[in-house]
């Protein structure tokens, strides 16, 4: 972004150059040079302070350069406040022309993100209308097939019906035909019930027959069932004898068993020393058969130790018959020499 700050041609500033502040100027009267109002140290004025320095230059022999310095200002000043002037119009017309063109860059960016959301909101909408058409092409197969169907449906409807009326009079002829043949069964079958009837009054006519010759029985039954209530109460008592008798030969019978488990445990005891006896038995025979082995062995021994001694003996023998034989012998002396 440019920026420049440059006043007015009007603006005027303090003379005092290290003031140099705006002056404001009515319009009327002699322009100011001085701040009217400023004060510095020793509560002297812009003024006062100009003119000590302007003193000081003429002391110091300034008075000339810096005379020269201000006829050469005074003849840029008018110049640059011209320039000054065309400059601030040139600032001016960019920065309006910068504001302008940031306008419309913003207008341009904002038409174009309108123009993006638009496109956007189209292709939306074409896709939106796209699926419409194909739901609504597929709604038209739906239909189509669904007329179709229905069609076919009344088809079979129509072909149902028409089976169905043939079948329904086929089903009131074979009715018809029914009735007549269940008509004549009605009538066979009244016949068999006559005859029926004729038969069951005849076979209850033997059945009466019969059941006096069963009532008979049972009473000739109920006379033996007493009889034997009489021989079934005698046998309950004699059973109740027997009972009681057998109760006394289990009570023998459980004592008998008990006697036996304890001689069978007295025997399985016997057993077990027998067992021992015989495990012992075995190791002392055991032990006898290794102690006469071993007598075996020390006899042996002792029996070569015996014939080691006499043979021991015999050659000590020989050898004290040896050396009695030397000793006797006669001990040969040395010949003098001659």
């Amino acid at each position: 972004m440019l920026t420049m700050q440059i006043d007015s041609p009007e603006t005027r500033r303090c003379a005092y150059m290290r003031c140099a502040a705006p002056l404001e100027y009515s319009g009327q009267g002699r322009p100011p040079e001085y701040c009217p109002d400023r004060r510095w140290d020793g509560n002297r004025t812009c003024k006062q302070l100009a003119a000590a320095e302007r003193a000081g230059e003429r002391a110091v022999a300034l008075d000339v350069p810096l005379d020269a310095f201000r006829q050469a200002g005074d003849r840029f000043v008018p110049a640059a406040q011209a320039l000054a002037r065309q400059l601030t119009e040139v600032v001016t017309a960019v920065g309006a022309v910068r504001d302008s063109a940031v306008a419309r860059i913003g207008e341009a960016e904002t038409a174009a993100r309108t123009a993006d959301d638009r496109a956007r909101a189209a292709q939306a909408e074409a896709d939106e209308a796209r699926t419409r058409r194909a739901q609504a092409e597929a709604d038209r197969d739906d239909a189509w097939k669904a007329a179709t169907a229905a069609e076919r449906a009344a088809t079979a409807a129509k072909r149902d019906r028409d089976e169905a009326v043939a079948d329904s009079w086929q089903r009131v002829t074979a009715a018809e035909n029914a009735r007549g043949a269940a008509e004549a069964l009605a009538a066979q079958a009244a016949r068999r019930q006559e005859q029926a009837e004729q038969t069951v009054a005849a076979q209850a006519a033997r059945h009466e027959v019969q059941v006096g010759g069963l009532r008979a029985d049972l009473a000739e039954l109920t006379r033996q069932r007493d009889a034997l209530g009489t021989a079934l109460t005698t046998a309950q008592a004699r059973a109740s004898a027997a009972e009681a008798a057998l109760a006394a030969e289990r009570d023998r019978a459980e004592a008998l068993t008990a006697e036996v488990a304890r001689v069978r445990r007295d025997l399985d005891t016997l057993r077990a020393q027998r067992d021992a006896a015989a495990t012992g038995l075995a190791a002392a025979e055991a032990a006898r058969d290794a102690a006469s082995a071993a007598l075996d062995r020390a006899t042996a021994r002792e029996d070569d130790a015996l014939t080691r001694a006499t043979r021991a003996e015999a050659r000590l023998d020989r050898l004290v018959h040896r050396t009695a034989t030397v000793t006797r012998r006669p001990v040969r002396r040395n010949a003098p020499p001659a």
